[in-house]
C-alpha cells in the first residue's frame, strides 16, 4: 500500500457542502469525494489518502481516508474545458477548518516529517515511504487527543459505521483501530503475522500468496472505549486468523477472549 497526499486549496475551489460531507461520515462512517491525482500512473485502489489544505490559514493535514478506484478521466473541477485524472477517496474523517483543529504545517515540519513536501503544487502526489509510519503515527495521536466532532477512534453504536474485514454484514466486525496502517503496523511488527490463538501463519502455509496477511483483533469491546482512551497497538491488538477472529465475535455482544478460544482448542 501506497500513501499519497491529495491537496485543497480554498483561495481556488470553494467546498461549499464540506458539512454535508462530514455529516455523511457522522451517519454511515464514511464519504465518497471525487480528487484530481497527478500520480495516476502509481495510484492504486486500496492505497492510503490524506488530503492538506493549502491557501490561506490554517494549513495542514485535514482529511484521510483510502483510494476506492482506479484514476479516471473527468472534467477539470475548475470547468475549463479539459480532462484530467481524478480517483474517489473513501474519507474516514474529515475536518472542517473553519471549527475544528487540524495537523498543521508546524507540526508536519519537525523531526522526521520534516523529509515531506506538505505544500505541494499539485494533488496526489506520493508521500515517501520512509515518513509514512511517522505521519500515521501522529495522524492517529492528533485525532485522540483532540476534541473533534466525529473521531474514528471514539465510540460509535451506529450499525451504519460498522466496519467489516471481509465486506459485508456476515463477516467480522472491524474498528477502525484495526484499520488504521499505524496501529496495524506497530501491533504486527511486534508479535509478527502468526495467529496467537492458533498458531497459523499463512505465509508458512500457502507461500508467497499468505505473505504478509492477518486480521487485527481489539482487545477491548467498542462500547467500552470512551473519549479520553489512548490506545496502545501493542497492549490493545493482537494478530488472530480470520478463523479465529470469527469465533471470537460469534458471541456479538460481548466477544470471547483470547484466552476462552485457546482453551476450545486445546490451547494454552
Amino acid at each position: 500500500m501506497k500513501t499519497f497526499l491529495f491537496a485543497w486549496n480554498p483561495n481556488k475551489w470553494d467546498w461549499e457542502d464540506i458539512e454535508q460531507s462530514i455529516e455523511q461520515i457522522e451517519k454511515t462512517g464514511r464519504v465518497n469525494e471525487d480528487w484530481s491525482v497527478s500520480s495516476h500512473k502509481k495510484i492504486r485502489p486500496g492505497d492510503r489518502a490524506f488530503l492538506v489544505r493549502l491557501g490561506k490559514e490554517p494549513k495542514g493535514i485535514m482529511a484521510a481516508g483510502f483510494v476506492g478506484t482506479k484514476p479516471f478521466l473527468s472534467k477539470h473541477w475548475s470547468g475549463e474545458n479539459k480532462l484530467i485524472y481524478n480517483v474517489v477517496i473513501d474519507f474516514e474523517v474529515i475536518l472542517n477548518p473553519e471549527c475544528e483543529p487540524i495537523l498543521n504545517l508546524k507540526i508536519l515540519n519537525q523531526g522526521n516529517l520534516a523529509k515531506g513536501h506538505w505544500t505541494p503544487q499539485s494533488s496526489g502526489i506520493e508521500i515517501k515511504p520512509d515518513i509514512v509510519y511517522d505521519l500515521e503515527q501522529v495522524w492517529f495521536e492528533f485525532l485522540i487527543k483532540e476534541n473533534i466532532r466525529n473521531n474514528p477512534f471514539t465510540e460509535t453504536k451506529k450499525e451504519e459505521q460498522k466496519v467489516y474485514a471481509e465486506g459485508n454484514s456476515n463477516q467480522v466486525v472491524v474498528t477502525k483501530y484495526e484499520r488504521n496502517p499505524y496501529a496495524r503496523e506497530t501491533c504486527i511488527n511486534h508479535y509478527g503475522y502468526t495467529c496467537v490463538v492458533c498458531d497459523f501463519n499463512f505465509e508458512k502455509v500457502y507461500g508467497d500468496l499468505g505473505k504478509n496477511f492477518i486480521h487485527v483483533h481489539h482487545l477491548k469491546q467498542v462500547a467500552t472505549i470512551k473519549k479520553e482512551y489512548n490506545i496502545d497497538p501493542i497492549k490493545d491488538l493482537r494478530p488472530v486468523c480470520p478463523n479465529c477472529h470469527a469465533m471470537i465475535h460469534k458471541n456479538p455482544k460481548k466477544p470471547y477472549s483470547i484466552e476462552e478460544i485457546k482453551e476450545l482448542i486445546g490451547r494454552k
